[in-house]
């Protein structure tokens, strides 16, 4: 009797797991219209389900299918558990005599989703592609047959049966554009713009984008000012912006070494040490008032401010300047450890200031420039500079470089004028920094 009794409860439950589940998929068709036969197709609308197993091979797919009265059509699958995604399409059809439909599709857009969460909600998708005329792949490119059952319309790909339905399939065009402004607020929002901070010792701190890529060349300086506090290091990859909460996030794909010195030292590739990289799989950086600023992070980094003016040709920095100069690869390459004690340089000028002082007494021996004055100097960096002015300019790092004036009356301001000196003895000068062979023949005596 006991045996009896456990086989009637086993029995009710599997009776109620098939009556859930038959629940379940008419509560995804519950507007659908049934039909006594003879459906009218053109200007309706028609939904259908496919249960898959659960792979990418054969995940489940929701159809929504529109036939206009003007031979045009819109079908839109939506696919998930396996395949996180949806397949948006429109062209032409036409009805045979015993009411069968043939389908040509002109446009499809594929969407992609990191999961099926984020798909039922709406989130940007991760990638979407548009393809019509000859990129069309071969599932498309071809007619695609529609079975007309009378009170039913029975796809031929995966034996769908689509059912009249009140519920409107989306306006292909609107609905490309729809996604395409949250796959453009996400991923591409900041292509085109450069940050960077502001402050005597912070312009080697930037970032710039371009499409859903970045490149941040990353420098700072310590609260410690002793000059070798710095640390400068490039990342590279790509990002995501997520609009409620202003974070963006930085998905890292390569990176550099950490390089330890003087800032201006580290900007002409010269350093003291070098490190691990600084940075994890992923940046995150908070965006308000046209600033970033790093979070959550176990380094530090000043506020980047957006330099992107109304002229969007002259936004500074730039991805594809940033990408030629301070790639990971380039960056790792050219870095090269100061060894001050071997430099010539630096044996005849071990300061700037006596750089600057030795440049001030060549002009005024002679009355060279009886009214030359320095007007700065710094130590390290990059300078543009060009062998003549028939030359392209190059940026150059550089030992010591000077600013200087040769005008006799200081309320009125003369041109930029600079020079400088690399490494290799090489010294330029001028408002175009092009090779001064008198001051390069001068050091060269100076210095025996």
């Amino acid at each position: 009797m006991k045996q009896k009794n456990y086989i009637l409860v086993i029995i009710s439950i599997l009776f109620l797991l098939v009556i859930s589940g038959c629940s379940s998929k008419k509560a995804d068709l519950s507007d659908v219209k049934e039909s006594s036969g003879n459906i009218v197709i053109k200007g309706h609308n028609f939904r259908g389900l496919h249960q898959g197993n659960g792979t990418a091979k054969d995940p489940d797919y929701k159809y929504s299918m529109y036939f206009g009265k003007d031979g045009n059509f819109v079908q839109d699958i939506i696919s998930s558990k396996g395949f996180a995604g949806r397949f948006t399409e429109r062209g032409t059809y036409n009805i045979a005599k015993n009411g069968d439909i043939t389908m040509n599709i002109a446009s499809v857009t594929k969407e992609r989703f990191t999961s099926d969460s984020s798909l039922s909600r709406g989130i940007a998708p991760k990638s979407i592609v548009q393809r019509e005329g000859s990129t069309l792949n071969a599932a498309e490119d071809h007619p695609i047959k529609i079975n007309n059952k009378k009170t039913y319309l029975l796809g031929t790909v995966n034996n769908v049966k689509l059912y009249p339905t009140d519920a409107k399939t989306v306006n292909y065009k609107k609905h490309y554009q729809s996604e395409m402004k949250k796959y453009d607020n996400t991923y591409n929002k900041f292509s085109g713009h450069g940050f960077t901070s502001n402050g005597m010792d912070t312009p080697m701190n930037g970032i710039a984008f371009k499409g859903n890529k970045f490149i941040w060349r990353y420098g700072y300086l310590g609260r410690n000012t002793d000059k070798d506090n710095a640390v400068m290091a490039v990342f590279e990859g790509t990002y995501s912006y997520s609009s409620s909460d202003h974070i963006l996030t930085l998905n890292v794909s390569d990176q550099s070494k950490s390089y330890y010195g003087n800032l201006m030292s580290l900007n002409g590739f010269k350093y003291k040490k070098s490190g691990s990289s600084l940075a994890g799989n992923n940046l995150k950086l908070r965006y308000r008032n046209n600033a970033l600023n790093l979070v959550n992070s176990s380094f530090k980094s000043w506020g980047m401010k957006d330099e992107y003016p109304e002229d969007a040709s002259q936004s500074q920095p730039k991805y594809d300047d940033y990408l030629n100069s301070y790639s990971v690869a380039t960056f790792d390459s050219q870095m090269e450890k100061d060894d001050e004690n071997n430099s010539p340089v630096k044996k005849a000028f071990p300061t700037k200031e006596d750089f600057a002082d030795w440049v001030t007494d060549y002009y005024l021996s002679d009355d060279k420039e009886p009214d030359f004055k320095v007007l700065s100097v710094s130590e390290g960096g990059k300078v543009s500079v060009r062998d003549s002015l028939d030359d392209e300019q190059t940026e150059t790092p550089v030992v010591y470089s000077l600013d200087y004036s040769i005008t006799s009356d200081d309320s009125v301001p003369d041109v930029s004028r600079t020079i400088c000196i690399t490494s290799d003895g090489s010294i330029y000068s001028g408002h175009f920094n092009t090779l001064d062979e008198d001051l390069i023949q001068a050091y060269a005596d100076y210095n025996g």
